[in-house]
């Protein structure tokens, strides 16, 4: 059973209709940093994500706007409304997709009116996300850069060390559009009280938290270090 992101209770796709898409797809691989579309192409396939993680990316420069991990469909939208991608799709790590063509993903949507009521579902949960993002644009940047490191541990894009601290390989840039494009110098110093209270410390490409349970505390507004 593929299950929608962050919410596996409700399947996208059951082990009956992943094994019947899987018979008209094909499986494509790529190594981290490589793409698999990219903004302004056609929008001709869909591919269902089924190891590893990607980055949606948009812009020039481009910057993150959302990850996705296993049991999310990415590029979607463009088949079903014809349009060219709105994003890039990158592997973020070694990334595992099914590749979908776009008319035998309609074909499939429509025959299985239960998979086009979950992806609904899962299209509104990443609005919902993106309404919540917005809400949380009045919190405090400490607290809000705080909720962001711990959405992306909880989804399972951190490298887990023995001593319990967790390796996020996003530079403060990356960061810093997850929260909020025009914030990158506020985050900026936000990292820095952060490393002074020896919450993270961040190397090349990477922020390590060393102690999450207090971001943990920052993100629910228990703590501070401004």
């Amino acid at each position: 059973m593929v299950t929608r992101p962050d919410q596996p209770a409700m399947p996208l796709l059951t082990a009956e209709e992943l094994d019947e898409l899987s018979t008209f797809g094909r499986p494509v691989r790529r190594s981290a940093g490589q793409p698999f579309f990219l903004e302004g192409e056609p929008g001709d396939f869909a591919l269902l994500i089924t190891k590893g993680h990607v980055k949606a990316m948009r812009g020039s420069p481009p910057r993150i706007i959302d990850i996705r991990g296993p049991g999310a469909i990415v590029g979607e939208m463009a088949v079903i409304r014809g349009q060219a991608r709105m994003a890039s799709i990158i592997a973020f790590s070694d990334v595992e997709a099914l590749y979908l063509p776009g008319p035998v993903w309609l074909k499939f949507l429509y025959d299985h009116p239960r998979a086009m009521h979950a992806l609904l579902a899962m299209t509104d949960d990443l609005a919902d996300r993106a309404t919540r993002r917005n809400v949380e644009s009045e919190l405090a940047i400490e607290q809000q850069l705080a909720k962001r490191l711990v959405e992306l541990v909880d989804r399972g894009l951190g490298e887990q060390a023995e001593d319990g601290s967790v390796l996020l390989r996003f530079n403060q840039q990356d960061i810093a559009t997850l929260v909020g494009a025009k914030k990158l110098d506020s985050v900026k110093k936000i990292i820095a009280r952060l490393k002074a209270a020896d919450i993270v410390v961040t190397g090349r490409q990477s922020v390590t938290i060393i102690e999450p349970a207090a971001l943990r505390d920052i993100a629910d507004g228990n703590l501070t270090v401004t």
